[in-house]
């Protein structure tokens, strides 16, 4: 009788020990899925799906940030707005191929920038460049220039059609244009659309 009551409890504990190993399987496979999911969620929150750059939302924070940190060194910054005009063009071939044709508009701007500046993808035909405050007015210039001149050739894709870019660059400067980051990039486009 003890030896059958142990094979019960015996029997019994590996039953509860298969449960529990398959209910923890299951909770690991939930976890790694929901944490999937949430990476996910926040990467299309705050990236561009086409170029994977920052988008408005995530550029706005950094703006912010960069404002309060001016305003605590009274420094000024440099924003960017780089407008692609013929996008729309491009986009009435089909949208796959105005995808790639931003996705190396973003290519030749992130070569053109310095890596400490902040490249996001805030429109469909737009860009933004979040300078950092240690960039010399006066040097400007050089990283504009850079830009004008990655431009210059002609799309490298794949296509039946002849594309080109045309781009406008407007800039804003904070404090000077506003200390909102709205006025800052409004700022910025009307200079570009000028």
């Amino acid at each position: 009788m003890d030896c059958l009551l142990w094979k019960s409890l015996l029997l019994l504990s590996l039953v509860l020990l298969g449960a529990a190993i398959y209910v923890m399987m299951r909770l690991k496979k939930r976890l790694k899925e929901y944490d999937a999911n949430k990476n996910t969620l926040i990467r299309n929150a705050y990236f561009n799906p086409v170029t994977d750059l920052p988008n408005r939302l995530n550029i706005e924070l950094v703006l912010g940030e960069q404002i309060d940190r001016c305003l605590r060194h009274n420094n000024t910054f440099l924003v960017a707005i780089v407008k692609l005009m013929n996008y729309y063009d491009v986009r009435a071939h089909s949208q796959e191929l105005a995808d790639a044709f931003m996705v190396e508009a973003s290519n030749r701007l992130l070569d053109s920038v310095r890596d400490e500046d902040i490249l996001g993808h805030i429109t469909d035909d737009g860009f933004v460049i979040v300078f950092n405050e240690y960039l010399e007015e006066e040097n400007f210039h050089i990283i504009l220039e850079r830009i004008k001149e990655a431009f210059k050739a002609a799309p490298e894709l794949d296509s039946r059609y002849q594309l080109h870019y045309e781009v406008r660059v407007g800039v804003s400067k904070f404090p000077d244009h506003g200390t909102d980051i709205s006025l800052l990039l409004d700022q910025a486009t009307k200079e570009a659309l000028k």
